[in-house]
């Protein structure tokens, strides 16, 4: 291979190598907001929980 070759493999694998390291980035700002998402779930399925209970209660005492 001439010089020519091996600069441009060169920069192609660079390139390469700065993309693998932004999308491990976007990876792991994405694997944190569905941590965050899951997390909000909970409480919103946790808060549906705890209304509906309240009124099941009331149901009980109109009944």
């Amino acid at each position: 291979m001439d010089l020519t070759m091996m600069i441009q493999l060169e920069k192609k694998i660079d390139q390469l190598l700065e993309r693998k390291q932004a999308l491990e980035e976007q990876c792991q700002q994405l694997l944190a907001d569905r941590d965050r998402l899951l997390q909000e779930r909970e409480r919103f399925a946790s808060e549906v929980d705890r209304i509906l209970a309240k009124l099941d209660g009331l149901d009980q005492e109109v009944s």
